[in-house]
């Protein structure tokens, strides 16, 4: 069969090597002729006879040349694995092999569906091959006349998983070692996130005989294990064979079996009685009218047009906590009257300003209806420890505002005045 394929790829390398002209198309031919060596390899690989380690004989003519160059280092011929009709199955602690094929290996997933047990003769076909090993699928099982059971090989089926990985019993009773003695085990971290096990489900252990430290988990169930629920009979009195327990005996049955009768008798709906709807009663007093913050007493219709005089506060600092938005407009009214504004925000980091800022304070006012309740208790603690007049306004528009802060820039220049006399 190789030497077919291999004449093959001399005339499709001849054949291409007449159309070279340029080097571009030297180029492709090096890798049309790459893809031709993996062919040829591949069909080595897989050749239906069993051949020796040996150097390929090659004919020194010129259109031979180009793989001779590229095939230097691959001239010695690998040993081909023989192809048979069936091969012998061996189960290992996880999975199994075939005892002629060495680094192949099958599935736990393929041996339970196959139920293959150590001994049979298989039929297979390569899924997956690498370096390190070949992943076979079975195909069919042949015999299983050369069956032996693997004693060195025990396992634990169906054991339940608690919380944490921990596994010390069956759905038939405890875990039992070799010599009957009960042991717990501990799944490790790893195959807790491979298999991603819960509490409740059920898994397969094996481990090798004599040997416990090879305990590990193969197979978990699609299944979860729920505790039975055992409903315990009520205990009946056997009496003797009278006529007189007989007749009571009816009589319980009787019983029972018209109280069984009602119960599954199916009950009417009591109707619902409709409540009787209330009528709202209309209110006989008026409602009083709202008061201003600006002075009390003051209908709300009632609109103060006199000017506010902030001319004898000049170099008195003012500050305003809350309604961080009207900021430019507070600014620009305040820098015509030479008074000292200070903005902060109304929340409680904003606010937290006020510590440094109290010893050069004369008055604050806070927008009640624009700061937070942590900003407002920490700024009236400031203002009552260094005895600065202060105002919560309730902020019906600028005007009660403006007016808030002229009262208490009054109190200060009061409390100045008072000081200084002392």
């Amino acid at each position: 069969m190789m030497h077919h394929v291999i004449e093959r790829a001399k005339e499709l390398v001849t054949s291409k090597l007449n159309i070279v002209e340029t080097a571009d198309d030297w180029d492709l031919l090096l890798e049309e002729i790459n893809g031709i060596d993996e062919w040829v390899q591949l069909s080595q690989y897989y050749a239906p006879r069993q051949t020796t380690t040996k150097l390929v004989e090659r004919s020194e003519t010129p259109s031979s040349l180009p793989i001779k160059m590229i095939q230097e280092r691959k001239e010695e011929v690998e040993r081909t694995v023989e192809q048979r009709y069936s091969y012998t199955f061996e189960r290992q602690l996880k999975g199994g092999s075939l005892r002629e094929w060495a680094n192949s290996h099958v599935s736990e997933t393929e041996i339970r569906d196959w139920n293959l047990e150590h001994g049979m003769e298989v039929r297979v076909q390569v899924l997956h091959q690498d370096e390190r090993r070949t992943s076979l699928e079975i195909l069919a099982v042949v015999a299983t006349d050369q069956v032996k059971p693997l004693a060195e090989r025990i396992v634990f089926e169906k054991c339940i998983v608690k919380n944490h990985g921990i596994i010390e019993a069956t759905i038939d009773g405890p875990l039992q070692d070799e010599t009957g003695k009960p042991f717990y085990y501990t799944t490790p971290l790893e195959d807790m996130r491979f298999f991603q096990l819960k509490a409740g489900q059920l898994v397969d252990l094996v481990m090798w005989k004599g040997h416990p430290e090879t305990l590990t988990i193969v197979w978990k169930h699609a299944f979860h294990y729920e505790v039975p629920i055992v409903t315990e009979l009520p205990q009946r009195d056997v009496s003797s064979g009278s006529p007189e327990s007989a007749a009571t005996s009816l009589a319980n049955k009787q019983t029972k079996t018209g109280r069984y009768d009602k119960m599954m008798q199916r009950k009417p709906k009591a109707k619902k009685v409709k409540k009787e709807r209330r009528l709202r009663e209309k209110k006989t007093h008026q409602l009083e009218r709202l008061d201003t913050t600006t002075l009390p007493g003051q209908p709300i219709e009632f609109v103060d047009k006199t000017a506010l005089d902030f001319a004898s506060y000049d170099g008195m600092r003012l500050v305003i906590v809350g309604n961080e938005q009207q900021r430019a407009v507070y600014r620009d009214f305040f820098a015509e009257t030479g008074i000292e504004l200070i903005h902060l925000g109304g929340d409680a980091q904003a606010a937290k300003k006020i510590a440094c800022l109290a010893k050069k304070t004369d008055a604050i006012v806070v927008v009640k209806s624009r700061v937070s309740h942590a900003a407002a208790a920490h700024v009236l603690v400031q203002a009552k420890k260094h005895d600065i007049p202060f105002a919560i306004e309730r902020l019906d528009g600028r005007r009660s505002l403006y007016t808030a802060c002229q009262q208490q820039l009054e109190k200060a220049a009061v409390q100045k005045i008072k000081k200084d006399k002392r």
